[in-house]
Formats: structure tokens, sequence, C-alpha cells
């Protein structure tokens, strides 16, 4: 099974979870050539999306990241960061940094979807066995939601640097990791309120958060979310919300086809109360898959269909993208919930 493509997309917005219920002046660290349309350079999905949009660096030692090249020290400004609630990708490890734009800071007003000034960069490295498979970069080209120019740069055979790869690329580098293309990026990210997913008061670890108050990076009344509830609840809520709610929650655009909501937003106190309980427990689906017709029946995770699509690969997997192998510690976490252990 292969991903990326848009028959899988289709098939995503017929068969997702919620389908199945009821019913740049200083450009940054690198410079960038902010006026040169490109034909192929990927559409954000915004308004404008016509609009002629900045070609994203023609390599990834362009974009700034590192010092130089693709490897060693960071650049200046560059600032690392741990999510708490990782997107499961087949288990590749991610390396992710954020850029600013000197003198800036990041929006937190909504406390669900925090704003990122213009010329923000944001990069996730992906390694398997400490070898870099890919990069994805996020760049906010212009000042509104939908001025982000993103791509995976994937890395050349021998390591000298990575280049763009808006179409994607199936078992790259000869590995069983296949790179989503462009659509398939902004399919989830366009569910992220700013277009971002990891960044905010529901993901961001409590280390980095402590660091960017201090920097002036985030507003020192900036709220630092928990998930509620006991151990169980947290992780589960805490799970969907990091690897299911973006595309799951009330912005993303199948929202309307869709009455589950697995995003978690921040305070809310009682685990009973949160989207993802109040939405899918004693509720019925729309398809049958695998012989499930319950989003989710309370101590029966093999009759939830939340947790059966988790095991599956295939058109009918959950997540549709980014995975080819069956996350089972997330589904373990999940079960437990549902369970009430």
């Amino acid at each position: 099974m292969r991903r990326g493509h848009v028959f899988l997309l289709l098939a995503f917005a017929a068969l997702a979870f919620g389908c199945d219920d009821a019913a740049p002046g200083d450009a940054g660290p690198a410079t960038i050539d902010a006026g040169t349309p490109d034909a192929g350079a990927p559409d954000a999905g915004a308004p404008d999306a016509g609009q002629p949009r900045p070609s994203p660096p023609a390599t990834l030692s362009e974009a700034g990241l590192f010092e130089s090249g693709v490897s060693g020290p960071y650049a200046d400004g560059v600032r690392p960061y741990d999510v708490r609630f990782p997107l499961w990708t087949d288990d590749l490890t991610k390396r992710r940094s954020l850029w600013l734009p000197p003198g800036t800071s990041i929006d937190t007003s909504d406390p669900d979807h925090w704003a990122f000034p213009e010329g923000t960069r944001i990069f996730k490295e992906l390694l398997l066995a400490d070898r870099p498979i890919e990069t994805r970069l996020l760049w906010k080209a212009g000042p509104g939601t939908g001025d982000w120019v993103y791509v995976s740069y994937v890395y050349r055979a021998d390591g000298s640097d990575a280049d763009p790869t808006p179409s994607g690329a199936v078992d790259a580098l000869g590995t069983f990791h296949d790179v989503p293309d462009t659509d398939g990026c902004r399919n989830c990210h366009q569910g992220g309120g700013d277009f971002t997913l990891g960044l905010g008061a529901m993901q961001l670890d409590r280390a980095t958060f402590d660091v960017w108050i201090a920097d002036g990076i985030l507003p020192p009344d900036a709220p630092f979310a928990e998930p509620p509830g006991d151990a169980t609840q947290a992780a589960a809520l805490g799970y969907l919300h990091g690897n299911c709610g973006h595309c799951h929650g009330a912005l993303h655009p199948l929202a309307a086809q869709r009455t589950m909501r697995l995003r978690l937003p921040v305070g809310v106190t009682d685990p009973f109360a949160a989207p993802a309980w109040v939405t899918t427990l004693g509720l019925a689906a729309h398809h049958d898959i695998a012989g499930t017709t319950m989003l989710v029946v309370g101590r029966a995770p093999e009759m939830s269909q939340l947790y059966v699509r988790m095991g599956l690969r295939g058109d009918t997997a959950m997540p549709p993208l980014g995975t080819e192998r069956v996350d089972d510690a997330g589904r373990a976490a999940v079960a437990a919930w549902i369970n009430g252990d």
C-alpha cells in the first residue's frame, strides 16, 4: 500500500472517522527570493491560492536550518523544540526546530491556535537509524494564514544535500518510508489554524515552553495546557489530540461532514467532557468497517471503530497518510481509555 496519491485523499475524505458518524526584507537565516513565482510551488489552499507564490529554497542547504550544508550546528536563531504527543510516523526519529524573525514572537491570544509572524520557518527532520531521510519545511511567506509555503526535502544518496520533492517519494532512499506529497501535507495542515500542528499549548513540552517564555518567544501570559483526567485518560486524550485532532477538529474543511472531534481544547478539566469522549461514546458510525458500526463502545475496544481503524493499513487506515506500520503503543493507550482502565 502506497500513500500520497490523490485517490487516497479522496478515500480519506469519504472514510475519515468523522464521515463515519451521524451525519521578505530580512527573510531569515538564508536568503529566499520571495518575488519569484513558481508554477510548481506548493499550493497552500488559501483564498488567493491562484496568485503567484514564492519558491521554496532550491535545496535544504539554502533553507537556513544549518550554519552551512545539511549537518552540524543549527543556524543562528534556530530553536529546537519537543512535543508531548508526537505524530506517529512508523517510529522514525524526529527533530523539530523553529526560526522566528528577530524581534518577533508567537501570538497565543487564541490558546488553541497559535499564530506566527511573517517569515516564520518550522523544520521537521525525519531520520531512520540516525540516517536523515527527509526534512519538511513550513515557511510563512506572507502575513496571512494562507501564505505558507511548504515542501519536503529528500536527501541525496550521498547525503550531500536534500532536494525539494513536492510530488513525494515512495520508499525514500531505499527505506520503507514514504514521503507525502504536498497535497497530503495540506490535507492535514489545513486543520491547524495557522497551518501548524505540533506548536501549541497542548503539545509543546514544558521545558521548551519555559525557555520560550523566558526568551520572549511566547508572551508571559501564554497558557500551558495539560490533558484532563488520570494517567490513562490523559495519555489517550493527548494521543488523539496530537495524532488525529488536526483533521478531526472544527477548523478542518471536512468538519461539516464530521461530528466526531478528537482535538482537545485548552481549558477542558473533566475528561468526560472532552470532545473525544462526548462525540464518540455510543454513537453510530456511517460505515461498517472491519465489522464495527459504532465509533466507541465502552469497555469494548474491539467493537470500537476508532480503535479498530488504528490497527488497519490500507484505504480504511487511520491515520491515512505518513505511516505503513501500526502504532501498537498508541493503540494500547486508546484501548485502556475505552476500557476505563
